[in-house]
């Protein structure tokens, strides 16, 4: 049973890497199930493993290294501690995300920097690596990489020795397992010719078919995944060419010999490197420096905003508990008054009872005395008809 089958892709971030995996994807090779999301830069997918990213950037930080950083990798990183860690988490991950693959596919523009350690992953487990080296031209990459980070924040000539640090030392480390490279030109022009001598530069067959796959990738491919031509038409045979320019016309162009002039080409920009590594070097120092200033400074004023709300937080709070307490003892008096009102409003009602029994009996009384009144009245009558009588008959009887 063959062994399965690792790609490596690897290329300088914004060289077209997405796009070369995840057309590889659709011709059958199997991604990372943890991928990052998309974004910004690029809306369609990165189609990158989270995890090995995080295992990267743990890794470089050890090392005293970023991914913008220009120097090589220092002496001896392969036996450091942290290299060791880190080649334990790789195990894990290819044990966990690719276990059951027989050919699958993994980029993170960092792994550029870091081959080596991944060659000794997959041999450990018995996986058959193979590289396939992505790159894009200079001028397109700069523009890309100053959209992605900011125009005022990165330089074009930074950008440039990175392109040759991130391709040189991919290059240099894949020398002795089958290899390929592809262009970002030669991807939008001709993708299916592209990867079919991909193919058969890496010795390996796509799972899937240019038929069963030409759909998807034609819609996957598109004029919106070009955001930067440097004018490809332009004369490649004129004197002004950069060093990176003239590198990039040996991978786009592929001569006879090309593999071997890629490899002079190497050895020139180490020698180059050397001369100015340890200005540079400085350099880096500096502007890793001034981040971190730059990040106590912004920790401590993060902590005086917390701190800030935290007081804001305790004032409001004990204000809220004092209102609350108030609140309470209003609704307690509240509560005594309406049973108090309610006491009042009971003995109204018994005085109205009572007042109504009062007035029943005033009224029954002022009959009774309308009637005395009436009774008296006619006795005060009867009694003038008998005084008048008697008087009458006193009268009667003197006659």
């Amino acid at each position: 049973m063959n062994n399965p089958t690792a790609i490596l892709v690897l290329g300088m971030p914004r060289s077209g890497t997405s796009a070369v995996t995840r057309v590889l994807n659709l011709r059958g090779a199997a991604l990372s199930g943890n991928l990052l999301p998309a974004a910004k830069p690029n809306p369609k997918g990165f189609f990158e493993s989270a995890d090995a990213l995080a295992i990267h950037e743990r890794l470089l930080t050890a090392l005293g290294r970023t991914w913008f950083d220009v120097s090589e990798m220092p002496e001896g990183w392969l036996e450091h501690p942290a290299t060791q860690k880190a080649h334990e988490e790789l195990v894990e991950l290819v044990q966990r995300e690719y276990g059951d693959q027989a050919l699958w596919i993994i980029k993170e523009p960092r792994m550029c920097r870091i081959v080596p350690l991944w060659l000794r992953v997959l041999r450990s487990l018995n996986i058959a690596p193979r590289a396939l080296l992505v790159t894009r031209h200079p001028d397109e990459v700069a523009s890309s990489v100053a959209r992605m980070v900011g125009e005022d924040k990165w330089g074009a000539k930074h950008t440039e020795i990175l392109w040759l640090e991130y391709f040189f030392e991919a290059e240099k480390a894949t020398r002795e397992i089958p290899r390929s490279i592809i262009t970002y030109d030669q991807l939008l022009m001709d993708w299916a010719v592209s990867v079919e001598r991909v193919a058969a530069e890496l010795e390996l067959e796509w799972p899937v078919s240019i038929e069963d796959s030409k759909q998807e990738v034609d819609a996957y491919l598109g004029v919106e995944n070009r955001h930067h031509d440097h004018n490809s038409n332009a004369d490649p045979q004129r004197k002004d060419r950069t060093f990176a320019e003239r590198v990039y016309s040996v991978c786009n162009e592929m001569r006879s010999d090309y593999w071997q002039v890629i490899e002079n080409s190497q050895i020139e920009f180490s020698e180059m490197l050397a001369l100015f590594s340890s200005p540079m070097r400085e350099a880096v120092d500096r502007a890793l420096e001034q981040r971190d200033e730059q990040n106590l400074l912004q920790q401590a004023e993060l902590q005086a905003l917390r701190q800030h709300h935290n007081d804001v937080f305790y004032k409001q709070h004990t204000e809220l508990s004092e209102l609350k307490e108030s609140h309470k003892k209003m609704e307690e008096a509240l509560s005594e008054s309406r049973v108090e009102i309610s006491r009042l409003i009971n003995s109204l009602n018994e005085v109205s009872c009572e007042l109504g029994v009062v007035a029943a009996r005033e009224k029954t009384c002022q009959q009774q005395l309308h009637d005395t009144q009436a009774s008296y009245a006619d006795l005060l009558a009867l009694t003038a008809s008998r005084t008048w009588l008697v008087k009458k008959i006193f009268s009667i009887a003197k006659k």
